[in-house]
């Protein structure tokens, strides 16, 4: 049996003031699956630039499991001072408009932070001294280029990665609401040329990266560690989505309703009414998950109803415990929605609520509906028969679903983790011939 090869890993983890620990959705199942690689032991260090203690406050079990990830170690950047204590004790947590500007100014306040470092502390003698230390980011950017090379200042060997914090969604190239630029711009980023490597979920991912300047040899298609079988059956058996959504037996089908950002080019009064009609379905109870406080602002009428309820993102259940409560998940535009395609839940696009183009349309995935009059005829289905409206979704859609999570799942391959493990072989061997 051949041995095992030593690494030593950075991730950064910088977005966690945002809805959902987004970043740790992401890193922790490529880091989960490299600690159970028989070619590699690693040692890592996530540097969280944000303080101890609000995650000790409320203890995820993801952070929970990624903290107890063997041989890895949690860094937080920021450290805790009587003001910011002061500033936490005092943020509501109520709903009311009033609480949530105090909150906005509030939250202003917490990111006066300190912007430089001790990194040749924070590193220390193991990671400075490494000949294969990976530094991976969840993005390419000024900020990210500026820690990069903060570190690489005390370990020149250092290689950065870039895993995904997502995969492309629109087919459409003007896809935020201020894209109105009278001819497309192809412009080559001159931040690909400072990244050694970037890991993808697609190949059509890989394609849009060579489109815009990254050379083919930079790029790495493993996959979506995030969505694979692989990782959801890990989750439920460990139990990292938190507790079950509650149950309400009077209604016969149950319908989440992603809401999507309004920045992806999404008519707001079109959304509204759709969440109208739906809600007008005694038949239906509806959850309505939001990212943002504020969109839509749904009349009163309409929040008041029985029949719906409202969450936002990852504050009092995950939004995987939801798509596992749902018989039937609503979008307009989300890489969530891939998990709701995996645990083959009848998945709609209402695509007259964004002048975008989704991927999962033009792959025919899920039932892609035109206008209202097609609603209502989806509407009238469920509300007649859950299993004949299962029947006509499986006979219609299997195929292109199948087809659509084989390309931005799996990418085409047996195995999500073994592709992580290939990926990491790939960048080791490379490491002494690599030259930008």
């Amino acid at each position: 049996m051949s041995k095992k090869k030593n690494i030593n890993i950075i991730f950064i983890i910088q977005r966690e003031k945002k809805l959902g620990n987004k970043d740790i959705d992401h890193y922790l199942p490529f880091l989960y699956f490299l600690s159970k690689s028989n070619d590699y032991n690693f040692t890592a260090k996530g540097f969280f630039f944000e303080s101890k203690d609000k995650y000790l406050k409320n203890i995820d079990p993801r952070f929970k499991l990624l903290s107890n990830l063997k041989n890895v170690e949690l860094v937080f950047l920021y450290k805790e001072n009587f003001l910011n204590k002061v500033i936490q004790f005092l943020i509501r947590k109520d709903d009311s408009i009033l609480a949530k500007l105090f909150n906005i100014v509030t939250n202003k306040l917490l990111k006066i932070r300190k912007k430089n470092f001790d990194w040749k502390s924070e590193l220390g003698h193991k990671f400075i001294n490494s000949n294969t230390l990976l530094v991976f980011t969840l993005s390419a950017n000024s900020n990210t280029s500026k820690i990069f090379y903060d570190i690489k200042k005390y370990n020149k060997r250092a290689k950065w990665i870039v895993l995904p914090h997502g995969t492309i969604i629109c087919d459409n190239k003007m896809i935020m609401e201020n894209h109105l630029d009278k001819d497309e711009i192809i412009k080559h980023d001159e931040i690909y040329d400072q990244v050694d490597y970037f890991v993808k979920t697609s190949e059509r991912d890989l394609e849009h990266g060579i489109l815009h300047g990254l050379k083919k040899d930079k790029i790495i298609v493993i996959g979506s560690p995030r969505y694979c079988k692989e990782w959801l059956n890990i989750k439920l058996t460990l139990g990292l989505d938190g507790k079950e959504v509650s149950a309400n037996s009077n209604y016969k089908i149950k319908i989440l309703f992603l809401v999507p950002k309004k920045h992806i080019n999404i008519f707001s009064e079109e959304l509204i009414r759709t969440i109208d009609f739906i809600s007008s379905y005694q038949e239906f109870e509806l959850i309505l998950l939001n990212n943002n406080y504020d969109f839509p602002k749904l009349p009163k009428y309409i929040l008041n109803r029985d029949n719906i309820r409202y969450y936002l993102l990852s504050k009092k259940y995950s939004t995987s415990k939801l798509i596992d409560w749902a018989d039937i998940v609503f979008h307009a535009g989300t890489g969530v929605i891939f998990e709701s395609f995996m645990k083959e839940k009848i998945t709609v696009l209402p695509r007259y609520l964004s002048c975008n183009t989704l991927i999962s349309d033009k792959y025919n995935a899920g039932f892609n509906i035109s206008n209202r009059d097609e609603l209502r005829e989806f509407c009238n289905m469920a509300a007649d028969s859950l299993q004949d409206l299962i029947n006509i979704y499986n006979t219609k859609h299997s195929l292109a679903n199948k087809k659509f999570i084989d390309d931005f799942v799996h990418a085409n391959t047996i195995s999500v983790p073994q592709n992580i493990t290939e990926a990491i072989s790939f960048i080791i061997e490379n490491l002494k011939t690599f030259k930008k």
